[in-house]
C-alpha cells in the first residue's frame, strides 16, 4: 500500500474503497457490475461491521469468479481482480472480521455483542 504503512488500512475497508471506485465507473447496465460486484460490496460492508458469517469468503470467491468469467468490459474484470487479490493475499485478516469480530488494523467499526 502506497503509504509504507504510515496510515493504518484494513483490507476489508481498502477493498471496499477500491470496489466503490470501480462501481462509480460502471454503466450499471452490465449484469456483472450491477449484480456480482454490487453483491460483493454488500458482503464487504457486512464484514466491516462485524456482521459477517462463515461462508462469506466462499461467497466472495464465487462472486469474483463469476464476475471475471462473465465480464464484458474492463471495469468488471478490474472489480473481480480487486476481490480476488484480497482473498488470495489477506484471507486471515478477512476471516478475523467475522470469525473473531475483530479488525486487525483497528479501522472497522465492529460492534461487539456482550452477553450478561
Amino acid at each position: 500500500m502506497c503509504s509504507n504503512g504510515a496510515v493504518p488500512r484494513c483490507i476489508v475497508d481498502l477493498t471496499g474503497y477500491y470496489l466503490d471506485l470501480v462501481l462509480k465507473e460502471t454503466c450499471s447496465d452490465c449484469p456483472v457490475c450491477a449484480g456480482q460486484l454490487q453483491a460483493a460490496r454488500s458482503v464487504l460492508g457486512l464484514m466491516g461491521r462485524g456482521e459477517g458469517k462463515d461462508g462469506f469468503l466462499e461467497e466472495l470467491r464465487a462472486l469474483a469468479g463469476e464476475a471475471a468469467r462473465l465480464a464484458e468490459c474492463g471495469v468488471g474484470r478490474i472489480g473481480a481482480g480487486i476481490i480476488t487479490g484480497a482473498l488470495e493475499n489477506y484471507d486471515e485478516e478477512l476471516e478475523a472480521h467475522f470469525k473473531e469480530r475483530y479488525c486487525p488494523a483497528g479501522v472497522c467499526d465492529i460492534r461487539y455483542a456482550v452477553e450478561v
